[in-house]
């Protein structure tokens, strides 16, 4: 099994940043990257579940 906590928290962390920073570039960076986390999640919790079947 994948360890959730691990994106979870990488998540909690770009999420953060974006909210304390002004500059629009760097916002958009880290917004990005909590999206690209999520879906990675997604991704193997799918993995799992056929894994499974």
């Amino acid at each position: 099994m994948s360890e959730p906590s691990t994106f979870v928290e990488q998540t909690k962390v770009h999420l953060h940043k974006a909210l304390e920073t002004d500059d629009p570039d760097e916002k958009n960076f880290h917004l990005r990257n909590a999206l690209q986390l999520c879906a990675w999640d997604d991704l193997t919790d799918r993995a799992e579940q056929n894994d499974a079947d």
